[in-house]
C-alpha cells in the first residue's frame, strides 16, 4: 500500500495534460477563435455544462457573443457590467444579482432563465473588464461540481485574460485599417485640391483623435511652411522655414517625428516655434517620389488619458500617403483639364470672331450652364461634363456657311435646314475624341424640346436631361445679346420669357435653379 502523502502518477499526467490543453490559448489567430477555443475546453471538461462568453466590443459599446448568434447584448455602462469589472473571481450568477443588482429583473431572468446560467466568471485585465463566461446548466448534478469548475475557470482565465487582452489590441488595429481604408473616399468627395486642403484635419479626426492640429503646405522657393488650415489653436500659426520648430524638422528629415511627451524630449522642449503643440505629437510630411507637398502635425493635450502611440503614427503616415497621392493626382489632372480647356476656349473664341453679335457667346453659356448645375446640387463629373458640353455646344457651326451665319435678315427654309446641321457637325466633332464622347449627345440634342418640336423630333426621355441646361443658358444669352433685329432683353424680361418655355424646351426645376441662381449679386448680366 503506497503512502497517503506519496504523489500519484496519474494525478500528474493529469495536471500534465490540463497544462498541455491550456496551451491551446496561446496559438490564436483571431479573439473569436481564441473564444471558441475557450468554450469547447470548459464543455468537454465539464458534461451537461454549456458555455456563453461575452466580449466587449468597443465600437459597439457593448457586451455580446461573437461565436454565435446570442439572445442578448449587455450595453458596456450598465451596473451589472460595473460590477463584475470589480470582481475578483468568477461568483455564483445568483449571489451577484442578490448582492449587486437586485434591481437588474430582465437581465436575471434573461440569463438565468433563458440561458440557463448559474456562475459566472469575469475576465478582466487592469482593471478592464474584456469579458465574461457565463456557465449554464439545466442539471442539478453539473452545477454541484461547481466548486471543481470555479477552481478550473480560475486557471483557465489566468491564460485567457492576457491573450484576449491581445486579440482585442490586434482587432482594434484591424478595424483602424478598415475604417483607414476609407479616407481616400473621404478625400477624393473634395471637389479641389484647395478645398481638400481645407478639410484635411476635418477629414483625418474620424481615423486619429487629436486635440489640436495644423496642416501647412510646402513653398518650395521660398523654402517655407505656410499654415492652410488648423484647429484647437487660437491664434493662426506663424510661417516656418524648413528646418524650424517640429513641422519644419520633419519636412527637412522627410520622415515622419512621433514624441510621447515634448515636454520631456531634450532637443523639442527647448525649441520656441510652434508653443501650441504639446503634449504627445506626431508630425508627418505628405510627399510623393518627386516633390513636398507639406506637412501635417497632430497632438494630443500632456493631460489625456492616452497619449499617442507608434500605432498612431502608422495611422498618420497612411493617411498621408493617401492625401499626398490625391493631391498630386488632382494637381496633374487639373493641369490636363487646364490645357484641355484652354484650347477648346480658343477655338470656340476664334469661330465667334468673325460674328460681333456672337462674339463670347459659348462662353456666356458655359457660365450660364455651370451656375444651373451648381445651383441643383450636381456632382463634380456631371459639372464637368456641362461646362465642356456648353462651351463646345455651338462647335458645329464651324461647317456652316459664314453668310449664314453672320446673315442679319430673316433665314429661308432652306438656310434654317442648314444651320441646324450645326448639332450633328459638331457631334461627329467630338465623337473623334475618347475625351469628349461623353458629351456628344448633350451637343447633339441641345436644340431638342420636350414635347417633340425640336431639330430630331425627340421627347422628354430619348435625349439627356442635362441637355435642357444647355438649352436654356443657350436661349437666355441669345435674349439678353444685342441683334440687329432688336435690342436685348433686360435680366427680368429674359427670365420671364423663359417662364414661358416650362415644360416645352425644359423642366421647371431646371428653370428655378436659374432663376434663382441668375438674380444672386453679380450673375445677371443686364440686371435692371
Amino acid at each position: 500500500m503506497k503512502p497517503r502523502h506519496a504523489p500519484d502518477a496519474n494525478d500528474d499526467l493529469l495536471e500534465l495534460e490540463r497544462q498541455f490543453s491550456l496551451d491551446e490559448l496561446d496559438d490564436w489567430h483571431t479573439a473569436a477563435g481564441l473564444v471558441d477555443s475557450a468554450i469547447s475546453m470548459i464543455e468537454s471538461r465539464f458534461p451537461g455544462v454549456t458555455a456563453h462568453a461575452f466580449v466587449h466590443a468597443s465600437e459597439a459599446r457593448e457586451y455580446r457573443e461573437i461565436t454565435r448568434e446570442g439572445l442578448a447584448s449587455i450595453p458596456d455602462d450598465s451596473l451589472f457590467i460595473a460590477c463584475l469589472a470589480m470582481c475578483g473571481a468568477g461568483a455564483p450568477l445568483k449571489t451577484v444579482f442578490d448582492d449587486y443588482v437586485p434591481d437588474e429583473v430582465l437581465l436575471r431572468q434573461l440569463l438565468e432563465g433563458a440561458y440557463g446560467g448559474y456562475y459566472i466568471v469575469p475576465v478582466v485585465h487592469r482593471f478592464s473588464l474584456l469579458a465574461f463566461v457565463l456557465l449554464c446548466s439545466k442539471q442539478d448534478s453539473a452545477r454541484r461540481a461547481v466548486g471543481e469548475q470555479a477552481a478550473f475557470m480560475s486557471e483557465l482565465t489566468s491564460r485567457l485574460r492576457i491573450n484576449l487582452y491581445a486579440s482585442s489590441i490586434a482587432d482594434g488595429r484591424q478595424r483602424d485599417l478598415l475604417r483607414l481604408a476609407e479616407y481616400p473616399a473621404a478625400l477624393h468627395r473634395r471637389m479641389t485640391v484647395a478645398d481638400l486642403s481645407a478639410h484635411l484635419l476635418e477629414d483625418l479626426r474620424p481615423e486619429i483623435a487629436f486635440d489640436r492640429g495644423v496642416y501647412y503646405e510646402f513653398e518650395e522657393y521660398l523654402n517655407m511652411l505656410i499654415p492652410i488650415v488648423w484647429t484647437g489653436i487660437r491664434e493662426e500659426p506663424p510661417r516656418l522655414l524648413s528646418g524650424k520648430g517640429l513641422s519644419g524638422h520633419a519636412i527637412e528629415r522627410k520622415k515622419a517625428l512621433y514624441v510621447p511627451d515634448r515636454g520631456k524630449h531634450p532637443s523639442f522642449s527647448a525649441m520656441e516655434e510652434e508653443p501650441f503643440i504639446e503634449g504627445s505629437f506626431i508630425s508627418v510630411p505628405i510627399q510623393t517620389g518627386k516633390r513636398l507637398i507639406g506637412v501635417v502635425t497632430v497632438a494630443r493635450n500632456p493631460d489625456s488619458p492616452e497619449p499617442f502611440g507608434v500605432e498612431h503614427r502608422y495611422t498618420l503616415e497612411i493617411a498621408a500617403a493617401f492625401a499626398a497621392s490625391e493631391i498630386n493626382n488632382r494637381q496633374l489632372y487639373d493641369e490636363l483639364e487646364q490645357s484641355h480647356f484652354a484650347t477648346v476656349s480658343s477655338l470656340t473664341r476664334a469661330l465667334e470672331a468673325k460674328d460681333h453679335y456672337t462674339r463670347g457667346h459659348s462662353e456666356r453659356v458655359m457660365s450660364y450652364a455651370v451656375g444651373i448645375a451648381e445651383e441643383l446640387g450636381l456632382s463634380r463629373e456631371a459639372i464637368r461634363r456641362i461646362r465642356y458640353a456648353a462651351i463646345l455646344h455651338d462647335i458645329g457651326k464651324i461647317g456652316i456657311s459664314d453668310s449664314i451665319i453672320s446673315k442679319t435678315s430673316e433665314l429661308t427654309a432652306g438656310e434654317f435646314a442648314e444651320i441646324k446641321r450645326h448639332t450633328e457637325i459638331g457631334y461627329d466633332i467630338v465623337n473623334e475624341s475618347a475625351f469628349f464622347r461623353e458629351i456628344r449627345d448633350l451637343i447633339r440634342y441641345h436644340h431638342e424640346k420636350m414635347d417633340g418640336t425640336g431639330y430630331y423630333a425627340k421627347i422628354r426621355g430619348d435625349y439627356p436631361w442635362e441637355a435642357m441646361i444647355i438649352s436654356l443658358a443657350d436661349i437666355y444669352d441669345a435674349l439678353t445679346s444685342e441683334r440687329p433685329y432688336r435690342v436685348a432683353f433686360s435680366a427680368k424680361e429674359a427670365v420671364a420669357a423663359l417662364g414661358d418655355l416650362v415644360e416645352v424646351n425644359f423642366d421647371r426645376r431646371i428653370f428655378e435653379a436659374f432663376r434663382t441662381w441668375i438674380f444672386r449679386e453679380g450673375n445677371a448680366r443686364g440686371f435692371s
